[in-house]
């Protein structure tokens, strides 16, 4: 009986062993070059899946040691995992060549304030924060070429098919539309892209997103890091996920993927989902160039809407039918600002009428906090205006955070330990700011919330495992990212920096100086690549760059000597 029991035994274990199951990998081998997985040290042939190109899959037998995936030139290996990866019972996922891991686990953070009032989000998100997701495009490579010609001034639209790729699921967009998108990642070598799908292919209820290049951040961490923060503050904003690109067989690296302040998003922000629900005006607060004079800083400009319409506002979002599809909205707002009341018992009220408040605070808090230094106080640029029209009152939006947390184009080790009062930009008195912080209740609610933010988010035992996880998670794309070769951008680099050089110092609008901002364009070379580490911890050697941390540290500090009596 015990042998019949020892042989039914080594029979099952013997199936087992034999078992198959399906391997996937996302791999571009050279030309005439084969994929394998090699299990237990026995290579097996992987064949490109119909559903992607860059995916290939294939039958092996479970593995009981472990198995890694191989690049093979004939029978002989000429590239391979330098890792083991665990043995497994089932199919793989969809995993990614030479990454050790598939799904991260990332610290949290805590919930700082309830979402505002006016938000009421759909549940649907884009965004898979816990893995790196592969986006393939595939088009003409002509067309992909003229995309990239002359970069600062190109306006070419490619159509292709984009191919989405996660560990569980592929999905092919048929008609997708892409050009180049961005200011300054136009003159880098790696570019920032955005993305139209059509209306009956959304993802996730969006139809346009961008692809953040994070050229100009050497700790790749900043935006999704800003994202996050925005999350737990409650404030309306896209969100930011970590992607790999392809356009055709080559690899553009490692990017933040977000979503476009379009109708859709309105959509899914305010109305969860709604797709028939009336919605107000989107205004934009626009780039301007570094040597002009012309802002989008919300001062009034006279009754006539068309003073609005220079080219410092944009309108991003038309509204529903029966609203102004104009710049009267815009200049009604900035009215009231310049003759706003300051005190009085129904202040506040009166503010209520016209734009959300609190979601003023809560962004002018985010700023001067996490070192926003390409928006609303610093540059009069990278911010929103819904005009929720339901209630007729506006509330603000955040946009576009690489240069946050100690990347900028001032000289940030002179300002990470100034009071909030001497962030740069306030001494322009930019209106919204200026006059909000003359009311003493809105003051009051601005002063607790810095201190609230440096308490519950900056303290290093909150943060930095936050911090942390997300660098695990994207070290090994950072180096890949970072190996890739890069086109020589015709707009040269050297030629912006020549033209900065030769400016004079009173044709750069403060808080901008010559020096940092030829240091950031110094840093921006790739041969210059900062170490991730060092860009996280610090010290970087660079005036217009600090250490993620580093500015935490600092700015924690600061805030907290000025305006917590127990520090």
């Amino acid at each position: 009986m015990m042998i019949i029991a020892s042989l039914f035994t080594t029979l099952i274990l013997a199936l087992a062993a034999a078992k198959d199951i399906t391997y996937s990998v996302i791999i571009v081998p050279e030309e005439q070059q084969t994929v394998a997985v090699v299990v237990d040290q026995r290579p097996y042939t992987l064949q490109p899946s119909s559903a992607s190109s860059l995916l290939y899959t294939g039958k092996a037998p479970a593995a009981t040691q472990g198995y890694y995936y191989s690049k093979l030139a004939g029978d002989q290996v000429v590239e391979k995992e330098g890792f083991m990866r665990s043995a497994i019972e089932t199919d793989t996922p969809n995993e990614f060549y030479n990454r050790s891991w598939n799904s991260a686990t990332v610290s949290s953070l805590p919930t700082l304030l309830s979402p505002l009032s006016l938000i009421n989000h759909t549940d649907l998100s884009p965004h898979l924060k816990n893995e790196i997701v592969t986006y393939h495009f595939e088009a003409d490579q002509d067309q992909i070429n003229q995309m990239h010609q002359h970069p600062v001034t190109n306006t070419v639209k490619v159509r292709g098919t984009m191919t989405r790729i996660t560990l569980s699921e592929i999905r092919k967009f048929t008609d997708v539309e892409m050009q180049l998108s961005g200011h300054g990642t136009r003159s880098l070598s790696k570019h920032s892209y955005k993305f139209k799908l059509p209306k009956q292919q959304m993802l996730a209820g969006y139809r346009h997103l961008k692809l953040r290049s994070l050229a100009l951040d050497p700790s790749y961490i900043r935006e999704r890091m800003s994202y996050d923060i925005f999350k737990s503050a409650g404030i309306a904003s896209t969100d930011c996920s970590y992607v790999r690109v392809f356009m055709n067989k080559r690899a553009y690296g490692l990017y933040g993927l977000v979503e476009v302040y379009k109708k859709p998003w309105i959509e899914n922000e305010f109305y969860a989902g709604q797709k028939h629900a009336a919605y107000g005006i989107l205004y934009e607060g626009r780039a301007v160039r570094l040597f002009v004079t012309q802002r989008a800083t919300l001062a009034y400009r006279g009754d006539d809407q068309k003073l609005y319409a220079d080219g410092a506002y944009k309108i991003d979002v038309k509204p529903s039918e029966g609203q102004p599809a104009d710049y009267t909205r815009l200049m009604e707002l900035t009215k009231f600002l310049a003759n706003a009341p300051l005190t009085g018992s129904g202040v506040a009220e009166e503010w209520e009428r016209h734009i959300d408040t609190e979601s003023i605070i809560r962004n002018m808090a985010l700023e001067i906090t996490l070192g926003l230094s390409d928006n609303y106080i610093t540059s009069s640029y990278n911010y929103f205006l819904y005009d929720y029209c339901q209630r007729q009152k506006f509330i603000y939006i955040p946009t576009d955070t690489e240069f946050s947390f100690g990347s900028s184009t001032f000289n940030v080790p002179a300002v990470w330990e100034a009071k909030y009062q001497q962030f740069p930009g306030m001494a322009q008195k930019p209106p919204l700011v200026t006059k909000l912080l003359q009311v003493p209740q809105f003051k009051q609610a601005f002063e607790y919330l810095l201190v609230k933010i440096c308490k519950d988010i900056f303290d290093p035992d909150v943060i930095n495992p936050y911090i942390d996880s997300v660098v695990d998670m994207i070290r090994e794309d950072v180096t890949w990212d970072q190996s890739l070769p890069r086109a020589p951008n015709e707009d040269k680099l050297e030629d912006l920096v020549s033209k900065v050089t030769s400016a004079k110092p009173e044709h750069v609008l403060p808080p901008y100086t010559i020096d940092s901002y030829i240091d950031l364009l110094s840093r921006a070379i790739p041969t210059r690549s900062m170490p991730l580490d060092q860009a996280v911890k610090g010290p970087t050697g660079h005036v217009s760059v600090v250490g993620v941390k580093e500015w935490m540290y600092h700015r924690r500090r600061a805030l907290l000597q000025q305006l917590d009596s127990s520090e």
